[in-house]
């Protein structure tokens, strides 16, 4: 009976160092995921950051084409007020060779 005693002994004491092994492996798993799940959050607010600044550049960037937008629109009003000050400059012109021919 001794002899199995120090069987049962022995088995429960390999059990027990094999259980032992795996929660030391499992440990350091649990480590290595944890050192992983720090880094991706920390991925994860660089892109969130790089989000934002892009958010804020496209942003920016529509309010440049709405202004670019705005002084198209502008721009062939002055041209046309230039063309009716360029004829009236040519009609006065014109009167005065006229005059001149008088």
């Amino acid at each position: 009976m001794t002899e199995t005693i120090q069987q049962i002994i022995e088995n429960i004491r390999s059990k027990s160092i094999e259980i032992h092994e795996k929660l030391i492996d499992e440990r350091e798993k649990n480590t290595t995921l944890e050192a992983e799940n720090v880094a991706l959050k920390a991925q994860l607010t660089d892109i969130a950051d790089a989000q934002n600044v892009l958010n804020v550049e496209m942003l920016e960037l529509k309010n440049a084409l709405e202004m670019a937008k705005n002084q198209v629109v502008e721009t062939p009003i002055s041209n046309n007020r230039k063309e009716e000050e360029i004829d009236e400059l040519v009609k006065e012109i014109e009167y005065c060779i006229s005059q001149l021919k008088k």
